[in-house]
């Protein structure tokens, strides 16, 4: 059961060539998922940090453009993530991501 999300990049500003300053800039995509599920899968539980907690896994086939940096929102929450980066084992070069998705607490 695939569902949208959406991904939020902010590219920060900065100076021009005439040292005027450049407005930082919000850029919202949405994105279709291969599927999202609440909490971590019993494997990567562990890897949530001090004050985070895992609140989705995304899985999107094939791989976006997805960076560390980027946040998404999922079902109207917007979530900091963390990337794993699946290849296949068979060489196929098939490539898919699995999001972890978390909200910093603390």
């Amino acid at each position: 059961m695939s569902e949208t999300v959406i991904r939020i990049r902010r590219t920060p500003g900065g100076l021009d060539t005439n040292n005027d300053p450049i407005p930082s800039t919000v850029e919202r995509t949405p994105l279709q998922t291969k599927g999202v599920t609440p909490g971590a899968s019993r494997r990567n539980t562990a890897l949530a940090r001090n004050g985070e907690t895992i609140e989705h896994t995304v899985y999107f086939s094939p791989a976006p453009d997805l960076t560390d940096d980027d946040q998404l929102e999922i079902r109207g929450r917007v979530c900091d993530i963390r990337i794993l980066d699946w290849q296949s084992a068979f060489g196929t070069g098939r490539r898919a991501l699995e999001v972890l998705a978390s909200i910093s607490r603390g």
